[in-house]
């Protein structure tokens, strides 16, 4: 079973800060657990490290929260790089098995369409003449197949020769084979059943509906959304020759990149949580369902494929994202690390830095090297640990304060 990292959250709101200042001012930071802590290595502060001070209606003004440092285990996530592409098995690029012309396009660029949905009406002289033969060799087949019949008796009956039942015979499985030749031809080139059967009705009076001339609907097979038309009413165009593409993106691929050292770690069917800068509030699910074969010689790397269910369709093809796969290892590897909410960590002075409640409405600036990011949360290398209590939500107004309290200095 996977072994999930417990975070307890002891996330602390500041006016429960403030409300406890009676508990002496100047307090240094908050005691780390009764358990021994993991501490991240010493970043060098600068000599007189910078505070800010803020009253209580500040800090609820700006909605600033705060979250005790906790000590995690990473051992069981792997950070991994990728980008989303297209379910290859939910991707059909339309074409017709026959050269001819566009005639219309029911539907625009970026529709939604539904299974047997019209995608495009053609003409196709080629279509058009096949069809013509085919009603001809049917017509001709049925006037054999009644001459086969008579002959049949007639041969049973003594009242003709073998030979003349055999020369009839022949006539009748040659035009047999030739109405079988251009009925697959005909579903090649796209015709349906009921078409067929249209044609088959027209046979027996010897001739060839308008309806079924020369033109030809394609239509849609699943439900998606046109994401690219190559053609325009009008248009001529070569059997096979792309000319709409049709994806559900209701289900995604998202190829990602694996070092080498992590392979051992991967097989298919691991879970997979995904971020994108495009919806940094969101989390995409799925499932490894492939690993490459191949490593690539370049970046050392192999291709591993998940497929993400995207109902709602924001992951969109050629968006990069990152994902933390849950890989479980033995107890014995347990990788305990510090880390703090992705919203706590701020750039100040080119440097990434987090602000620490040093006592009620008291805030000093930490210089902190970071590490992995995973499940919103992100590794803390050095800087500060276990047990200190850290802006996290509203931080970015501590950034400003810190900012403005700089220029001061240097006038």
């Amino acid at each position: 079973m996977n072994r999930k990292p417990t975070i307890l959250l002891s996330g602390l709101a500041l006016s429960a800060a403030v409300a406890l200042a009676g508990c002496g001012k100047g307090r240094g930071a908050a005691p780390a657990p009764e358990a021994p802590a993991k501490t991240a290595e010493k970043v060098e502060e600068p000599a007189t490290p910078q505070r800010v001070h803020l009253t209580a209606a500040a800090i609820a003004e700006a909605g600033i929260t705060t979250w005790k440092v906790q000590i995690v285990d990473l051992s069981h996530i792997l950070s991994l790089t990728g980008s989303v592409g297209f379910d290859e098995n939910r991707l059909l690029l339309v074409a017709a098995n026959v050269k001819g012309r566009v005639t219309s396009i029911p539907v625009d660029l970026g529709a939604r369409v539904k299974p047997g949905d019209p995608l495009l009406v053609i003409e196709s002289v080629d279509l058009g003449r096949t069809r013509e033969e085919f009603v001809t060799e049917l017509s001709s087949f049925n006037v054999s197949a009644s001459a086969y019949e008579r002959a049949r008796k007639l041969v049973e009956a003594n009242a003709i020769s073998a030979g003349e039942f055999q020369a009839r015979e022949g006539d009748y499985l040659a035009k047999k084979t030739a109405v079988a030749s251009a009925e697959r031809t005909l579903h090649l080139y796209g015709d349906s059943e009921e078409t067929i059967a249209r044609l088959r009705a027209n046979a027996v009076d010897h001739r060839l509906s308008a309806a079924d001339g020369a033109t030809l609907t394609l239509r849609a097979p699943f439900a998606g959304r046109v994401i690219d038309r190559k053609v325009t009413s009008g248009a001529l165009f070569e059997a096979l020759q792309p000319l709409m593409t049709i994806a559900d993106l209701g289900s995604v691929w998202v190829f990602l990149n694996a070092y080498e050292k992590d392979l051992a770690l991967l097989h298919e069917g691991l879970s997979v949580t995904l971020r994108t800068d495009a919806y940094p509030q969101e989390t995409f699910r799925g499932r490894v369902d492939f690993l490459g074969s191949v490593v690539d010689p370049q970046t050392r790397s192999v291709r591993v494929r998940a497929t993400v269910e995207n109902r709602s369709e924001k992951l969109r093809p050629g968006l990069f994202v990152t994902a933390q796969v849950d890989v479980p290892k033995p107890q014995s590897e347990a990788h305990p690390i510090v880390a703090v909410p992705q919203s706590a960590i701020q750039r100040l002075e080119g440097r990434s830095t987090v602000f620490v409640q040093v006592e009620p409405g008291v805030f000093q600036r930490h210089y902190v090297e970071v590490g992995h990011s995973f499940e919103g949360f992100t590794e803390i290398l050095a800087g500060i640990k276990a047990g200190d209590v850290v802006a996290t939500e509203g931080s970015f107004v501590l950034k400003s304060e810190f900012a403005k309290a700089s220029l001061v200095e240097e006038d």
